[in-house]
């Protein structure tokens, strides 16, 4: 029986056919275009959005680039800057080196979402590969042979995830408001929509599935 095809999405609006070409001869993935409302290219539970660097650089002119970064930051899903680049590529820009370097630490250490690098199409289609399979490995061993996590945080975090519409990265953020599982299941709705992420909808259908 043939191994299950590791699925991969990726935006209809990304305009990357070096990168959908490079995917596509990999056997072991299924390529499916869809429209993401944020990210570019999503799997297992992370979204991916990738940046070449002049519109990285733009956009951190322009204003743009941390209203985005907050977009994906609220995310329930984990999440991951790629940026796509040579520094021949920003040449013409008058930025300075030390404010590229500051957008790069506060991405990953304000808003914790981690960046990753590529040079071109073709390595950043190397780079999500990579990501895909690492990522599906971890999973089948914690899904499909039946092993838990076994560190204390792990296993509060998995608990939570089983509730409607938390992903690991809402998960991490409900643990660290309450402290406790048990914390976070006798919460009321309102005192859950004081977590980033969680609205009145969210917090109706979490309520709904711990008290029925």
């Amino acid at each position: 029986m043939a191994a299950a095809k590791i699925p991969l999405f990726y935006d209809d609006r990304e305009h990357a056919e070096k990168i959908i070409y490079e995917l596509s001869l990999h056997e072991d993935l299924s390529l499916i275009k869809k429209r993401l409302k944020l990210g570019d290219y999503q799997l297992n539970g992370w979204l991916i959005e990738r940046k070449t660097l002049p519109d990285f650089v733009q956009s951190l002119c322009d204003g743009r680039l941390f209203s985005q970064v907050a977009r994906l930051a609220q995310s329930p899903n984990h999440t991951a800057l790629l940026i796509e680049g040579y520094k021949q590529d920003i040449a013409c820009y008058q930025i300075r080196r030390e404010a590229l370097i500051g957008a790069l630490c506060s991405i990953s250490i304000n808003f914790h979402i981690p960046i990753l690098r590529s040079l071109s199409q073709t390595e950043t289609a190397k780079i999500l590969y990579f990501c895909a399979t690492q990522l599906n490995r971890r999973e089948h061993e914690l899904t499909l042979t039946g092993r838990k996590p076994k560190r204390k945080k792990n296993q509060q975090l998995f608990i939570l995830q089983s509730l409607p519409e938390v992903g690991p990265k809402l998960a991490n953020k409900l643990l660290c408001h309450f402290a406790s599982v048990e914390a976070v299941v006798t919460a009321s709705e309102e005192a859950l929509m004081q977590v980033g992420g969680i609205g009145k909808n969210k917090a109706s259908k979490i309520r709904e599935v711990l008290t029925r």
